[in-house]
């Protein structure tokens, strides 16, 4: 990684690096995914389950059993694993952390993020780090498109920079989303950015960064390998969520 690539990621929040993944590795992916997603194997999430605008009734008769994120990804399948603490992965995350002893975080994202064509919702914008319970709010995330990520199928969108920001607990609302009804939220809302993605390109994003998603309105499923890592002298917090699980030191 570059030193304009590494200050970019302090300065932006988030880095995209294309045709991480390209060719037979890329396709393999892909493939374990779809399969993956026909099988439906527990442990998932349902779009059902959030209740986010877009998704169906958990009652209704259409859509209710729709996975967003089918979880536990890194026990899942060899390949994701691979991918997951692969050397390039770590040697990338060591430059972005500044650090040699990196972890793999199994409590959060650990996923294939998925979205449907007619049964998706919207991600109003919100930090992840609002939700995890770590020593320090500095966790990295990396997010691998396995096809086109648009406007039109719920491309991730970001705010540059906003992990920088000291947000006031009063511009998020009870369930931790950002307002998007003040004029000061709104301000920084009209900064956002689309981050369009070709199959096998990845993001790195802070835990910090303000991002948001649409549903998707194409016919065909967007699907995207999704891992979150930290260094490994920030802890979760004991009895939290986030210590529930063994992480994985990359070696």
């Amino acid at each position: 990684m570059t030193d304009t690539q590494l200050e970019a990621f302090q300065r932006d929040g988030y880095l995209v690096i294309p045709r991480w993944e390209y060719g037979e590795s890329l396709k393999s992916l892909q493939g374990i995914a779809k399969r993956q997603l026909d099988a439906a194997a527990p442990p998932l999430e349902l779009e059902a389950q959030l209740g986010y605008p877009g998704a169906p009734e958990a009652t209704s008769l259409f859509g209710s059993e729709t996975p967003r994120r089918l979880l536990g990804a890194y026990q899942r399948e060899p390949l994701w694993r691979e991918f997951a603490v692969s050397d390039s992965m770590a040697v990338s995350l060591r430059q972005l952390f500044d650090d040699e002893d990196i972890c793999l975080s199994q409590a959060h994202h650990n996923c294939l993020m998925t979205k449907s064509p007619r049964y998706s919702s919207d991600t109003g914008w919100h930090q992840d780090s609002r939700y995890w319970s770590f020593d320090r709010p500095e966790l990295i995330t990396a997010w691998l498109a396995l096809g086109e990520e648009t406007k039109k199928n719920g491309v991730l969108r970001v705010i540059p920079g906003s992990h920088r920001m000291k947000c006031k607990s009063s511009q998020f609302d009870s369930d931790l989303f950002f307002s998007a009804n003040s004029d000061d939220n709104m301000s920084l809302i009209s900064e956002a950015k689309a981050l369009s993605l070709s199959a096998g390109d990845l993001v790195f994003f802070h835990c910090k960064l303000l991002h948001s998603a649409t549903r998707n309105t194409t016919e065909m499923t967007k699907l995207s390998l999704v891992f979150t890592y930290h260094r490994r002298n920030n802890r979760p917090l004991a009895g939290s969520r986030s210590a529930s699980v063994a992480e994985i030191l990359l070696v």
